[in-house]
């Protein structure tokens, strides 16, 4: 049996962290490019009180992870639907789903797309290659830390999938939150990472759910995963309403 992650850890340094949601004024309007170095604040200085904590925090969940930790960090590095289906309540095989496997890779290109230019500007080194008692269980990735991309990903396609099934959003938006946890367990993202990941990813999602041909897609992936987990059609919304729970 799986130990349970003690997510008040996490909890309890997130709730310190400096890092604020952006000021509403900030969004960008639809359609327009969204310039995460003036919507994010910038990472935690090197050698700072934060930066420390960071540190801190990456080298305890070091300390604390269990082989099965570890796994399930592993099985997390794909940025696919993939992790998310065992939250829907039903074993669903992904070769059954093209639709849905294709629009989850069109978010998380979208999602790089908007991020890149953030994640240069900051060029953040990851926690192993500025810690040398850091060591990850995850290969670590070539690019830089800040915003974790797959902290966004999580985020965009936790909004998405349950706009698809809001019956099962709850279990959804834990999944995302464990998926997110998984890189600081692996070692290769900081809290801080993650935090402006969440950030990110909502206001990309929000963003997309403008986009009238997003939409359209996100509805037949959205009609492909009902009808897989045999639950009724639910109606297409317009732009800016997809994500809304049913009443």
């Amino acid at each position: 049996m799986r130990r349970p992650i003690p997510w008040l850890f996490l909890l309890l340094f997130l709730l310190a962290s400096p890092l604020s949601l952006p000021a509403a004024e900030s969004v960008p309007a639809p359609g327009q490019p969204i310039d995460f170095t003036r919507l994010l604040p910038p990472p935690p200085a090197p050698g700072s009180v934060a930066d420390r904590e960071d540190k801190a925090v990456v080298r305890a969940w070091q300390q604390r992870r269990t082989p099965e930790m570890e796994a399930l960090a592993q099985a997390d590095a794909a940025r696919t639907a993939q992790p998310f289906l065992p939250a829907l309540g039903r074993d669903l095989a992904p070769e059954k789903l093209p639709l849905t496997m294709a629009f989850f890779e069109t978010l998380r290109k979208d999602a790089d797309a908007m991020l890149g230019e953030a994640k240069a500007h900051w060029n953040r080194p990851r926690p192993p290659q500025a810690d040398p008692d850091i060591r990850p269980s995850l290969r670590l990735p070539h690019n830089a830390s800040y915003p974790s991309g797959h902290s966004t990903y999580a985020t965009a396609a936790a909004v998405m999938l349950a706009g698809m099934v809001p019956e099962r959003a709850t279990e959804i938006f834990d999944r995302a939150e464990a998926y997110r946890l998984s890189r600081i367990i692996g070692g290769v993202h900081y809290p801080s990472d993650i935090v402006a990941g969440r950030i990110a990813g909502t206001v990309i999602a929000a963003t997309l759910l403008e986009n009238a041909a997003f939409v359209e897609g996100m509805c037949a992936a959205g009609a492909e995963l009902r009808q897989n987990l045999g639950l009724a059609p639910r109606p297409c919304p317009g732009p800016g309403i997809a994500a809304k729970p049913a009443n």
